[in-house]
């Protein structure tokens, strides 16, 4: 039986930790303390927010290919270096021109698709699903610390004591890079990677789309919207401290509904309406936001029901995607889902920054409000995704159960009976025939009903 590498699990977690937070702890600064760099006008600055979802989209996956020729350990060394260099370049700039170029720099670092490369390497098939939904979870966890710690650092050592903490913790993450193992060898699967030659497909699969420009528009409504809560509560005399504090309470009290809402969604299974609830939610915030100024009460509703629709729709849409893709596409189904997010991210900075210094807080929540109509007409139109799971099926337990199967002939032999069977959607190979992934539909099969229909079709 493989065991889950714990501190592999908790090393890779860390490094993901240590460079979101570097990428998102100026989120709710940047509009307070930019202003006092040479050129920073509110489009201007928009531009340093979202940059680094420009670079970041353009360079994860070509970074994640070169990962399979140089190895993991130096593409990853490399784009924390370059994410080191960025937030250095970031901290000593004195005009906005030196913000976007440190921003840029550090999204040039992409070494998401990497490190995912790596998690798959050192990780036993048994344990690649449980182990990407860790790595989630921390994603999700350091999101809600930047948006604490941000302001508690800026308010003390300022926007560039932000980016040198962001460079510290960049060197950290080298630390850890270098105290991980070497795997015995390179996974390159579609199931968790890209492949060029899938790409077609994916394209082509019209249930992904929708989730593709959901995200999209998702990260770009966050981006453009933190252009002006900071403002909003600065103008209600918090202070950067105090913000962090708020910002901590809107965390704690999406996290509160999202066990709800995450369990009516799966227990009664009601993907689809409880997505579309969690647009309304989120609109619902947004449009509070331009009649917030001055109402303490009215901007903290608006904020608790932004919080509480963008973490339940970022927890939905991975989950969504797992469901629709196929085994073998899915690896490249979320490296482009990611482009997308990240794009909107770089979207949402630079046209809110933009539509902020024409006309103010209503072009910008008008503007995002058309994002998410779009989203929701998409949404309210597309199929549910299938009620499926993924099962891991690993080659030494399946031979076990039939000695009489050699190692290779009779992995695949499994692998058609097993697809012949009711319930059984899709089975995949995985190209290091360690494992099988065997996508089912609903909850009633598990690996020992798969073994059973298994061996009674044999006796049949």
């Amino acid at each position: 039986m493989s065991v889950l590498p714990v501190r592999v699990l908790c090393s890779i977690s860390l490094i993901y930790v240590t460079r979101m937070l570097g990428l998102f702890m100026v989120l709710p600064v940047i509009m307070l303390l930019g202003t006092d760099y040479a050129g920073a006008t509110a489009a201007t600055l928009g531009v340093a927010l979202g940059i680094y979802g420009l670079t970041q989209a353009g360079l994860q996956i070509p970074l994640g290919m070169l990962s399979d020729v140089w190895g993991r350990r130096p593409v990853l060394l490399v784009g924390l270096a370059v994410f080191a260099i960025g937030s250095v370049v970031a901290a000593l700039a004195e005009s906005v021109t030196g913000l976007i170029i440190g921003r840029a720099l550090q999204g040039a670092g992409a070494i998401s698709s990497t490190l995912l490369a790596l998690l798959a390497d050192l990780t036993p098939a048994r344990h690649r699903t449980l182990a990407l939904a860790v790595v989630g979870i921390s994603i999700g966890m350091s999101f809600s610390l930047a948006m604490v710690l941000g302001p508690l650092v800026a308010g003390v050592a300022g926007l560039p004591g932000v980016f040198v903490l962001t460079a510290v913790l960049a060197l950290l993450a080298m630390l850890l890079v270098l105290l991980l193992p070497t795997p015995a060898h390179a996974v390159t699967d579609g199931y968790q990677r890209w492949q060029p030659d899938r790409l077609p497909e994916v394209v082509h699969a019209p249930g992904l789309w929708p989730l593709n420009i959901g995200i999209f528009c998702l990260h770009a409504v966050l981006a453009a919207l933190f252009l002006i809560v900071p403002t909003r509560l600065s103008e209600l005399q918090f202070t950067l401290g105090q913000q962090g504090l708020i910002y901590l309470l809107m965390a704690a009290v999406a996290l509160l509904a999202l066990g709800p809402m995450m369990g009516f969604s799966e227990k009664r299974r009601r993907p689809k309406q409880m997505v579309l609830v969690a647009q309304v939610v989120l609109i619902l915030g947004m449009l509070c936001l331009p009649f917030s100024g001055g109402a303490l009460e009215l901007t903290l509703v608006a904020m608790a029901l932004f919080f509480i629709g963008f973490n339940f729709l970022e927890a939905s849409l991975p989950s969504w995607l797992s469901r629709l893709a196929p085994p073998a596409q899915r690896g490249t189904a979320m490296g482009v889902f990611s482009t997308f997010q990240f794009l909107g991210a770089a979207a949402g900075g630079a046209l809110g920054g933009l539509l902020l210094s024409m006309g103010g807080v209503p072009f910008v929540v008008f503007c995002a409000l058309l994002f998410m109509l779009i989203w929701v007409m998409l949404t309210a139109l597309s199929a549910p995704p299938p009620l499926t799971r993924q099962l891991v099926l690993e080659a030494q337990d399946l031979l076990r159960h039939d000695p009489q199967a050699s190692a290779a002939h009779g992995l695949h032999a499994w692998a058609e009976h097993l697809a012949a069977l009711d319930g059984v959607l899709d089975v995949h190979i995985l190209d290091d025939e360690t494992a099988l992934m065997v996508r089912v539909s609903g909850n009633e099969l598990d690996q020992a009903a798969l073994l059973a229909a298994h061996d009674n079709s044999q006796t049949d």
